[in-house]
């Protein structure tokens, strides 16, 4: 017969055991959770991430050709250039000095050329400039076009590509013989009517692409880039491309997912290679390529495995030390788990910053000491991914959230005592009775022109906090040089409204500026109280000048 002891024992052990185990598996069911909630989102940033960043290289070397090839449109006479060497050459000159320029600019371009029919006005007529390992722009003797087959991709098919399609297009990466560079090219052929100019075109070299893809550093991510037809351009693996009918096994499961259904999504799907699972998320570039991303789900689990092996170690030795222990210590076994459950819980819902309190040298301090640590590391994927996107849509400076993170660091070095920066503060005047008469879309226009007129200034140091309000945020200034620096924005928005024939009214944006001063500020916020307030100062001027007494606000 068992003594009431051990059934004591025996129950308590198993009421307490089994209690054990209902909480961990509520806590791995909620971490999983989080684990799939959140990996999703990463996911979903870093591949918006890196295919803005690759399109931003196809989206500059477009607008340069087409702008380089309106700029000859627009300046030719057809009559002289079909007649006249001395006015071709001439052209061909004042092109090239304007394709230097952009070619200095793009950072990704590697060579830029026009080349007008070799039929009719030589096979090595045009220019072609290229940029050699210091980074100078150098002009080099052009292909003799008439020396190659009109099939010859290598030689010239950028030449002959354009004029067959009609139109301009990216041409599928290749490498260039008359440079030996692997590259990819956007060409396009020029008309006036039905005259025929020449063709335009800018090359991008495919190293600066498959670094760029390489850069990830998200759970053992890969990334591989496609053509338009399926073939695979380039993989850490795969470094030279394959022909989609040389696949192997794990490059056919991602090429299952380029139908419609799958890209530009923003979702990641799931896909098996013999035993290993993984997740990927394809978006489909400007170019026409597609960028696939794929993390092995063994990555997105490791935090949960690890909680799973703490989990039975500290089980097994549960069960020894609840046999062992009186029934006096019950509540201060289940409280603890109970805790942990509930903050389990709410890391699951996104809550990452919570505090974990309970610090003891035993198995549930371990499990504490597991779950603080899945925080903690949940909290650096995501704040690292949300870096990412700081960038305000509409015009290209800096959000809020930039903002409030840069203000975070000031407030640190304010209490450090190692501050040393100036605050400007801008609003846009009359926005909302712009937006009232004119529409939103007037109003977003006025927002955008009056960040690049703040950015033309001040560079990249300039946030977006509100609609139509914008801060500077720079290394400490004198009262000189802010002055000087107001007296040039002023100039700048000056010339803008010269230039400008958008707006009946003048664009006009107030403004504010103040220094940290140990001796005034306590924190960030007084600082920018005191730009705030010369701002409004400035903006009910404005208001006063132009006889206009509705709120500033406006």
């Amino acid at each position: 017969m068992k003594s009431i002891r051990t059934r004591l024992v025996i129950s308590f052990a198993g009421a307490i055991l089994g209690l054990f185990l209902v909480m961990s598996a509520v806590g791995i069911y909620y971490l999983t959770l989080s684990i799939d909630t959140q990996s999703a989102q990463s996911m979903q940033l870093l591949s918006e991430e890196k295919t803005g960043e690759l399109n931003t290289y196809f989206l500059a070397v477009e607008r340069a050709v087409n702008a380089m090839s309106d700029n000859l449109s627009n300046k030719v006479d057809v009559e002289l250039f079909q007649s006249s060497s001395e006015y071709r050459e001439q052209l061909y000159q004042s092109l090239e000095r304007q394709s230097s320029g952009a070619l200095d600019i793009i950072e990704c371009a590697l060579s830029v050329y026009y080349r007008p029919d070799p039929e009719l006005y030589g096979g090595t007529a045009g220019f072609f400039l290229a940029e050699n390992s210091s980074g100078q722009v150098q002009s080099l003797t052009p292909t003799n076009i008439l020396e190659y087959e009109t099939d010859d991709t290598a030689h010239v098919g950028w030449y002959y590509q354009p004029i067959e399609n009609g139109s301009e297009m990216w041409m599928e990466p290749y490498t260039n013989e008359n440079i030996g560079v692997y590259i990819i090219s956007y060409v396009k052929p020029v008309y006036i009517g039905n005259v025929f100019l020449g063709v335009y075109g800018m090359d991008i070299d495919m190293t600066l692409v498959h670094q760029s893809i390489d850069q990830l550093y998200y759970e053992n991510s890969t990334a591989s880039l496609f053509s338009s037809g399926g073939n695979l351009l380039y993989n850490q693996d795969y470094t030279g491309g394959l022909d989609k009918s040389e696949f192997p096994e794990e490059i056919q499961a991602q090429s299952e997912f380029f139908k419609v259904e799958y890209i530009n999504t923003g979702q990641n799907y799931q896909y098996r290679v013999g035993s290993k699972q993984y997740r990927i998320i394809v978006t489909q570039l400007d170019n026409g390529m597609y960028l696939a991303i794929s993390t092995p789900e063994a990555s997105l689990y490791r935090m949960c495995d690890h909680m799973v092996f703490q989990i039975l170690l500290i089980f097994v030795v549960a069960i020894v030390l609840v046999v062992a222990v009186s029934v006096r210590l019950t509540h201060k076994i289940v409280t603890p788990i109970r805790d942990l459950t509930v903050i389990s819980s709410r890391i699951a819902k996104g809550e990452l910053g919570q505090e974990i309190a309970y610090q003891s040298h035993d198995e549930i301090g371990s499990l504490a000491d597991s779950i603080r640590k899945i925080s903690v590391e949940l909290k650096k994927y995501i704040d690292y991914i949300n870096a990412q996107a700081y960038v305000d849509a509409m015009t290209g400076v800096r959000n809020k959230a930039a903002y409030m993170a840069e203000e975070a660091r000031l407030e640190h070095l304010i209490k450090e005592q190692m501050a040393s920066f100036t605050i400007y503060v801008f609003d846009v005047n009359g926005l909302k009775r712009m937006n009232d008469t004119k529409g939103h879309e007037y109003g977003d226009l006025l927002i955008k022109n009056s960040a690049q007129c703040i950015r033309a200034i001040f560079g990249n140091g300039v946030y977006r906090i509100g609609g139509d309000e914008f801060v500077v945020l720079t290394e400490k200034q004198s009262d000189d040089e802010i002055q000087r620096q107001f007296a040039r924005f002023d100039e700048q928005l000056r010339f803008f409204n010269i230039e400008n024939s958008n707006y009946e009214e003048e664009l006009a944006i107030s403004k504010g500026a103040a220094s940290y001063d140990p001796e005034k500020d306590i924190d960030f916020a007084s600082v920018f109280s005191r730009a705030d307030e010369e701002m409004y100062q400035c903006k009910a001027k404005y208001y006063q000048m132009h006889q206009d007494r509705r709120r500033q606000n406006e």
